[in-house]
């Protein structure tokens, strides 16, 4: 069995494929392009809403119900 991990990405990486993808722009430009698009993620998934972005992934709020614990 080949237990390979999936390949991740942080926001360096994003910035950084960015950055070559569109030399013309500058880095603070990337990066406040990258803060809108997060930030826009974030308000939909607070209001209930389902993000899809196509070839990326699916963002949505899951409940997860409380742990109930016992003292010992």
């Amino acid at each position: 069995m080949n237990s390979s991990k999936p390949e991740t990405y942080n926001r360096s990486d994003i910035e950084l494929a960015l950055i070559k993808e569109f030399p013309h722009l500058s880095k603070s430009q990337i990066s406040l392009a990258i803060d809108s698009i997060l930030e826009s993620i974030v308000d939909a998934v607070a209001l209930d809403n389902k993000v899809e972005i196509r070839g990326f992934g699916t963002f949505s709020k899951k409940y997860i119900r409380p742990r109930k614990f016992i003292n010992p």
